[in-house]
């Protein structure tokens, strides 16, 4: 992601992170289908962990897991509620992942959680994440698909992209990430795609053994 995608989740760090400790109906069943994914021995990496949240309330349940996200803003927050809560098997990195300190096939599952349609660069980044991921291990993603919103919805967020308001959005329609992730090697295990909330595509993926 670039340095504006950065300092645009800076700015808004302290208020996502209110909003996603919240924990709404949609956090709750985000978290059980997760845990439903993953296995106690698990080590996982969350691309794109923001403030930390989803990691933390996981971490019971797997074997360790470590939050990558470009803002520091973000990462200054999920370290310090790691810290609050004596969290001993997470662990924050301001980067991205292409950060060399992290290893090939290290991982038994990655999260993507509402990540994919803010990259420009799909094909670098599912090719490092394939990379990163041990044979069998999990791609866990969930994106919005705005080619699904209605025309007037769809315009005003990609003009609002355009010209800076938000960060860079991939306008994906429904089967797209699914296709995608096909194309880059990893076999589909479940797909799911709702469009009552926010056209969202919900897809476990496995990297092939």
């Amino acid at each position: 992601m670039s340095n504006d995608t950065s300092t645009f989740w800076d700015k808004r760090a302290k208020q996502y992170d209110r909003s996603m400790s919240s924990h709404d109906q949609q956090f709750d069943q985000r978290l059980t289908r997760l845990k439903s994914a993953l296995a106690s021995t698990d080590h996982v990496l969350d691309l794109g962990c923001a403030s930390g949240e989803i990691a933390l309330n996981l971490s019971p349940f797997i074997k360790t897991i470590e939050g990558i996200d470009p803002s520091a803003k973000m990462i200054e927050l999920a370290a310090q509620k790691a810290a609050n809560q004596n969290i001993k098997n997470a662990s924050f990195l301001a980067t991205d992942i292409f950060d060399p300190r992290l290893e090939p096939e290290s991982y038994d599952a990655i999260l993507a959680l509402n990540v994919l349609h803010l990259l420009r660069d799909h094909q670098k980044v599912l090719t490092r994440v394939n990379t990163l991921l041990k044979p069998g291990g999990k791609l866990l993603v969930e994106t919005p698909c705005i080619g699904e919103s209605c025309w007037w919805q769809k315009g005003l967020i990609l003009a609002a992209s355009r010209i800076g308001l938000v960060p860079y959005i991939h306008s994906y329609r429904a089967e797209e990430p699914q296709q995608e992730l096909t194309q880059f090697g990893f076999t589909i295990l479940n797909a799911t795609y709702a469009p009552q909330h926010d056209h969202r595509a919900t897809i476990t993926a496995q990297k092939k053994f």
